[in-house]
This record gives structure tokens, sequence and C-alpha cells, in this order.
């Protein structure tokens, strides 16, 4: 829930009694133990504790005109929250807060730079105040730039790249079959569909092997074939061939019976 207060007394009245008073215990708390050079503003709709143009220039990166933030307290939605940004700059300083807060028995729900309690009873007071003396402006300055740098090496690496891999689409490869699926083969020109590619190779080396030697390949004919080939030859002889005659001429009956009579005498 961000709020729109210009000012933080402003943002100090419109809270709840309840929340305004954890906020109120908190807010001394952090105005007392961070560093004095710090100075206190509305930032993003929340009371934040900020290193002042006057020390750091540059501002903050998300937007320049803003003084760096180094913490915030708001109350929010479902709970209060107190963002330290140090925290999440620091590894060490963050390790040290996870033991301490343990130690102190209490529950800690937190995200990378941010605390979330319902109450100010649900902070370990004295935990946190030896928090805020650890955080060193000039120490966070460096962190923060250091880990800005890093950002801003790591987004250019990637400019580089995009350019090296050149403007336009890249090209798209074919899909392959999938695992079990049949394709269907192209038949080139003047081949039945079909064939046995198998069969088709034996025929072609038989083939060659008739025209390597000067035969022609022998081809076997079936019985239809072959009275097909009948009737074409006698269609091109001009008539049609008869059967063989079964009758016995004159003669040759007559040359038998002279040759039985003769056996008889």
């Amino acid at each position: 829930m961000r709020s729109d207060a210009k000012t933080v007394a402003e943002y100090l009245a419109n809270l709840p009694d309840d929340r305004r008073q954890s906020i109120g215990i908190l807010r001394k708390l952090l105005r007392t133990h961070l560093d004095p050079g710090l100075v206190e503003v509305m930032q993003y709709g929340m009371i934040t504790y900020a290193v002042p143009h006057s020390v750091y220039p540059a501002g903050y990166h998300c937007n320049p005109s803003d003084p760096l933030p180094v913490a915030s307290l708001a109350s929010q939605k479902n709970s209060l929250s107190l963002y330290l940004m140090s925290v999440y700059a620091d590894p060490q300083l963050s390790t040290w807060l996870d033991q301490a807060w343990k130690e102190a028995g209490y529950r800690l729900d937190r995200g990378k730079s941010c605390l979330r309690f319902r109450s100010h009873e649900d902070v370990p007071l004295d935990v946190l105040a030896e928090l805020l003396r650890k955080i060193d402006v000039p120490g966070y300055i460096r962190l923060y730039e250091s880990y800005l740098g890093g950002q801003r090496r790591t987004e250019s690496a990637d400019r580089g790249t995009k350019r090296s891999t050149g403007p336009g689409k890249s090209r798209k490869e074919p899909p392959s079959p999938k695992p079990g699926k049949r394709t269907r083969a192209v038949s080139k020109p003047g081949s039945k569909r079909g064939a046995d590619p198998g069969k088709s190779a034996a025929a072609g080396g038989a083939a060659k092997s008739s025209s390597a030697s000067g035969r022609k390949p022998r081809v076997k004919k079936s019985a239809g074939s072959t009275t097909a080939t009948a009737r074409s030859g006698s269609a091109q002889t001009g008539g049609s061939q008869s059967p063989p005659s079964t009758k016995r001429t004159a003669s040759s009956s007559r040359t038998k019976r002279a040759a039985r009579k003769s056996a008889d005498n």
C-alpha cells in the first residue's frame, strides 16, 4: 500500500493508531543509530534515509535526481516493512543479521533486503540497533558502485553478443521425423510408385551384366504371355496356324497293311 504523502509528518498522520506507534518507535531507532550524515526524505511512498547529493552526486541509478537510499520504513497492507539496502549489498552483514536475530529468539521474516513484521514488538530492538551501527556509508557506496559496475558490464556484454549475431532472424532447420513415424519417399520421374527398391536394384544389375556380355536379358514369360505371342506371330504371317492333323493318310494305311500280309506269309 503505497502512500502519496509528500512529507514524513503527513505520512505519520495518515496511519492507524497502532501502526503509527510502531512506526514511531522504529523511526526513532533509525534516526538514533544510523549515520548522522544521512537525510530523512519521502521516497517511493516510504520514509527513507539516504545519502545526500552533496556526498554522492550521482544519486540513485533508477532516478539520479533522487538521493541514494540506505534504509526505508513503510506501513504496508499486511505488515510493516524495513528495507535495508546495505544488507542486500553486503553478504557478511546479511549472515550476521540472520544469526543475531535467531539467537535473540525472534522469528525472522525477510527477503533479500526487506524485514517484515506485524509490530515493533516482533523486532529485537537491540539487534536492530547494532545492525544500524554496522552500516558504514562510504563502504556501502563502494559496494553499491561495485554491484552497479558489474551489472553494467553484464548489460554491455549482452549488447555486444546481440550485435555479433547480426540483424535478422536465424534460419530455422527443418524438423526431424519423429521416431517410429514412416516418411513417404519421393519417387523419381519414370519410376513406378511403390516399387521394391531391392528388386529394382537387382533388375538394374541384371540389365547391366547382359549389356556388358552382349546378350539380351532373358525374360521369363507366363502362359498368358506365350499365347499372346503366338497370336501376334500368326497375325504377322497373315493367317492362322492350324493344329497338327490327327487323321491317318491313305498311303500310310496301305503301306502298313502290306507289311502285315508279308509277315503272315
